[in-house]
């Protein structure tokens, strides 16, 4: 489909980036590009990596059928340490839920931008392995529990994803929760921490590929230990308790869990490194609506092709991303575009065009 070929490329500065918090840019793949692994599957992996692939012949919508590629199919046999029964339940469990929850075109944008506006969870930057890093500071909160809680968090996950570059293998992120002012009154509660453990087990198996827990309290300890079985052992094995400041890094000012990741200008500046904390809101969602904007614009024009082939067929109205730093009461209006934002390349392939993507949020890897 021609929707599917569209170049949505960002524009590219050879300017040093704002002393601000950005989201990475998208990384610009090749239609039909894949993942390069860097694991070797054994014969037996193979094989039932092929015999969940015939299983799955079933499978008819294109959007579903894009997103069982085989990296994919893979994280969800590592999930299930390769028992295929299980792993297949988990994908089909996955597949309905994209469907019939996560619809990027049904999301409520102004509320997840308000999820945003304190700075309490975004991604930026990536490690020394390439891999997009999401940052936590529930200190932050700003919200009462609420649906929208658990979207910031999908999204979040989706842009990160589309920022993997596939060439290198780049199939994951890195997390890093900072505890400082952690209390009772910013804590999630048990049901959106359940909800979220939810997200990120069964709807983005094996995407975690390091947990940073930064001067984890006491009250933490307690949360984690009610959640504890309900983690895998492997995703445990990921988890780090460091401390905000240690002697490792070139400028030995990081905790050494985190200089075995990152380099000092890869990791924030409140932990060490050097790259800038400050989280600007407005320069922040600017970008992202942008960003945001452009998918919403390719999943209408597929969907408008698809509708105006049948007689009788709906128009498919446009829309346009709106709303400020407070939200706006109609999600739907429409507002100026924000001005293209200059975006640092960090990849060779910053000039080709982005791949395809499907109604269900963005980029699929």
């Amino acid at each position: 489909m021609a929707a599917l070929q569209q170049n949505v490329a960002m524009t590219t500065s050879d300017a040093a980036p704002p002393a601000v918090v950005m989201p990475p840019p998208p990384y610009r793949r090749q239609p039909g590009e894949s993942l390069v692994p860097t694991y070797t599957l054994t014969e037996e992996e193979q094989a039932t990596l092929d015999q969940f692939r015939r299983n799955l012949s079933d499978l008819q919508l294109p959007e579903h059928q894009a997103f069982c590629s085989d990296a994919c199919l893979v994280r969800y046999l590592r999930a299930r340490n390769f028992q295929l029964p299980k792993s297949e339940a988990l994908l089909r469990e996955t597949l309905k839920w994209r469907s019939e929850e996560a619809r990027f075109d049904k999301l409520d944008v102004d509320g997840i931008m308000t999820e945003y506006a304190s700075g309490k969870l975004y991604a930026h930057g990536f490690d020394r392995r390439g891999r997009p890093v999401q940052y936590q500071k529930p200190r932050r909160q700003n919200t009462k529990p609420n649906a929208n809680q658990i979207w910031q968090v999908a999204y979040t996950l989706e842009r990160e994803a589309s920022a993997m570059d596939l060439s290198l293998g780049v199939e994951q992120h890195v997390l890093v929760v900072d505890f400082k002012g952690y209390s009772l009154f910013n804590a999630p509660s048990m049901s959106t921490t359940k909800a979220v453990m939810n997200i990120l087990l069964n709807q983005y198996p094996e995407r975690l590929g390091d947990a940073f827990m930064v001067d984890a309290p006491g009250l933490f300890h307690v949360a984690y230990r009610a959640i504890s079985p309900f983690i895998p052992a492997q995703t445990k094995a990921k988890i780090h308790f460091v401390k905000r400041s240690g002697k490792g890094g070139r400028n030995g000012k990081m905790d050494p869990e985190f200089a075995r990741c990152f380099d000092d200008d890869q990791l924030e500046e409140d932990y060490g490194g050097t790259l800038p904390s400050t989280y600007d809101h407005e320069k922040y969602w600017a970008q992202e609506k942008l960003y945001w904007q452009q998918v919403l614009d390719m999943h209408e024009a597929d969907t408008r092709a698809k509708t105006e082939a049948e007689p009788g067929a709906t128009p498919v109205a446009s829309r346009k991303i709106g709303g400020d730093a407070k939200g706006s009461e109609d999600a739907s209006a429409s507002v100026s575009a924000p001005p293209t934002p200059s975006v640092v390349s960090r990849s060779p392939s910053a000039s080709s065009p982005r791949p395809g993507y499907n109604a269900t949020f963005s980029v699929r890897v």
